[in-house]
């Protein structure tokens, strides 16, 4: 906001002849000066903004009769001597008259021009400057702080990029642990997949073998019946065709399952405990139950005798065969794993991974055992069906049916009994 100019400024020749014209006083030695209550009155000067405005030199007031011209004004010697420096304009003295004050004025007075322009107002700011005297150290001030901040920048950017690349590393780590730790669980699951495949295929076949046992019994009983109520040979023999064909699908099962665990079917879990104790690689001793069939189907024909008798023989001698053979296996197998537990040389791991393949290797012949164990069981019964007549192989399936029927009903008394 512009201030007003003082009264006294303006004032009557009275006022001028004492302050001296325009508010300046005059030494001794010819210097102006300006009087202490203008310097009161007016704000600190200010260097930014010269103002073209003229002041009268005193020696021009002199010759004017003493009084002031107005302000802005000056006799027109002196204006149009200097025209081309001190003309304003009207938007010129728009710009340049911010504040009104001392420091919009330039002296025009060659005294004034020489003399010093800088008074000490107790703040340190010069009184007026020229209007071609610049501060040329403002861009240099301003130059170095953009310097300052555009290195900063580029510091924060390069901390932005190591941290980033910080954190790149950590992702790739930390993805390749989660890699690792994913195939690990893989492997998991699959060993998990292949034992519940076990599990199951052992379950599988213990369900599969009940439900057999139940098409077997409803067998029997159809043979029971149809041997009681004495019907023709044609008829009978398509009922025990039909329990040989029933017997046919129990061996087919027992070799899946012995595919998938060999050792589920050798060790008769799926049997009863009393059936378990007679029981001889994975199933009935085929010889055994040949002799009881020779008590229950008399009576017998020479001819029938003499080939129940080699099949007895040959029988046994197979049975040998596999046991000897099933004996040797074992004694292989545990010297082999005994070999493997005995501390070696350097090559330890080696020599111990050479014996476990061979100890599989010799795993792998149980199964055969157990196929030919049950090849030979499938064998007999149908050389006992050739050599019975209808009615004899219906009634020694009979027996078979019967006699492991008491094998489980001991089993069953045997659990059930109680203990003191």
């Amino acid at each position: 906001m512009h201030r007003q100019p003082s009264p006294h400024a303006f004032s009557s020749s009275g006022s001028w002849a004492e302050q001296g014209a325009g508010g300046y006083r005059h030494g001794r030695d010819g210097a102006t000066f300006l009087l202490p209550e203008l310097l009161q009155r007016s704000p600190n000067p200010s260097s930014k903004s010269s103002s073209a405005a003229t002041f009268v030199p005193p020696l021009a007031a002199a010759h004017g009769g003493g009084v002031a011209a107005p302000f802005g004004m000056a006799p027109l010697g002196v204006a149009a001597a200097d025209e081309a420096r001190f003309c304003m304009t009207p938007w010129s003295a728009a710009a340049h008259f911010e504040n009104w004050g001392d420091s919009g004025i330039v002296v025009t007075s060659p005294l004034a021009e020489t003399a010093s322009t800088d008074v000490d107002m107790g703040g340190g700011g010069a009184m007026a400057q020229s209007v071609d005297g610049h501060d040329n150290s403002l861009p240099a001030c301003k130059v170095e702080p953009r310097d300052h901040k555009a290195q900063r920048r580029l510091a924060q950017n390069r901390e932005a990029a190591r941290k980033s690349r910080m954190r790149k590393k950590a992702y790739i780590v930390e993805l390749e642990n989660s890699r690792s730790k994913l195939s690990h669980l893989e492997q998991e699951l699959q060993r998990a997949r292949q034992q519940g495949m076990f599990i199951a295929s052992a379950l599988a076949f213990d369900l599969e073998y009940a439900r057999w046992l139940d098409e077997h019994q409803h067998h029997m009983n159809d043979l029971r019946v149809a041997l009681s109520a004495q019907i023709g040979d044609d008829d009978l023999g398509v009922l025990v065709d039909g329990a040989m064909l029933h017997y046919d699908q129990m061996f087919r099962l027992k070799g899946v399952a012995t595919r998938t665990d060999v050792f589920h079917v050798l060790s008769g879990m799926w049997m009863s405990p009393a059936e378990r104790f007679f029981m001889w690689l994975g199933g009935f001793r085929s010889s055994e139950l040949l002799k009881v069939l020779a008590r229950h189907v008399e009576p017998l024909t020479e001819q029938q005798l003499v080939g129940i008798c080699g099949l007895q023989q040959s029988l046994q001698q197979a049975e040998d065969a596999l046991s000897q053979g099933m004996e040797a296996l074992q004694q292989a197998l545990g010297d082999t794993l005994a070999a493997a537990a005995t501390p070696c040389a350097a090559d330890s791991v080696t020599n111990y991974m050479g014996q476990m393949a061979v100890a599989m290797s010799k795993l792998a012949t149980v199964e055969n055992f157990l196929r030919q164990a049950d090849l030979l069981r499938q064998q007999t019964l149908k050389q006992v069906r050739r050599i019975l007549t209808t009615r004899q192989a219906a009634r020694a399936l009979l027996v078979i049916s019967d006699y492991f029927s008491r094998l489980r009903a001991l089993s069953s008394l045997w659990l059930t009994r109680p203990t003191d």
